[in-house]
């Protein structure tokens, strides 16, 4: 590794979308990328590699900062933009609906910062929210 490596980038929701074009916008500034996603293809190329998995599931979090440090070195930003929206008004979710998009939405923001801390990133790392509304 170079004296001075690349930054690193892991992007959550990086199959399409937002995600898609912030993950390509990183690597065209040079930076190293780790793009997850339950969707997303496999790929293992000198500054992109892949996590397929859920960010509700703390295990994919911990798997894609592993991932972004043994490959990598560091992580530097987490740009957690997975999401996932129901095209119905609020009122009319299920249960089941809305505890599915909390997982989505809100844990896998959450399952990042322990996977973090343990790899002591947190006092050099940016975290990047994005969000999505609903309207009703």
């Amino acid at each position: 590794m170079s004296k001075n490596p690349a930054k690193v980038a892991i992007v959550t929701g990086a199959s399409q979308g937002l995600g898609d074009g912030i993950a390509a916008g990183y690597r065209a500034r040079g930076w190293r990328v780790v793009g997850v996603s339950r969707s997303i293809e496999a790929a293992d190329e000198h500054d992109w590699v892949t996590v397929a998995g859920d960010v509700a599931n703390p295990d994919t979090a911990r798997r894609a900062v592993d991932l972004a440090c043994d490959r990598f070195g560091r992580v530097d930003t987490l740009v957690n933009n997975a999401g996932l929206f129901i095209g119905a008004a609020f009122t009319d979710y299920t249960l089941e609906q809305y505890a599915q998009m909390t997982r989505t939405n809100l844990d896998g923001f959450f399952w990042t910062c322990p996977a973090q801390m343990e790899r002591h990133l947190l006092s050099v790392a940016r975290f990047v929210r994005t969000a999505a509304g609903w309207c009703s």
